[in-house]
């Protein structure tokens, strides 16, 4: 028995990235994924600023185009 295979090309932070899965996935799991902190993220999935409790719930499709700004502090 064949698994099904998902291929999603998506721009992030400026690039082109093709991600290949089993099964299709969150922007959660990107995240995770990549080892960002939850905490030290603001995220703009498709032009609009979302916050971190709206990202479990939405998942990733064609073109997507996500920018993932990290905080960082400093003095």
């Amino acid at each position: 028995m064949r698994k099904k295979t998902f291929f999603i090309l998506i721009h992030l932070n400026g690039y082109k990235y093709k991600i290949f899965s089993t099964q299709p996935f969150q922007i959660y799991d990107l995240l995770q994924f990549l080892n960002y902190q939850k905490e030290l993220i603001i995220l703009e999935h498709n032009g609009k600023i979302t916050n971190y409790f709206k990202v479990k719930s939405k998942y990733i499709k064609q073109s997507d185009k996500i920018e993932i700004i990290t905080i960082v502090g400093g003095g």
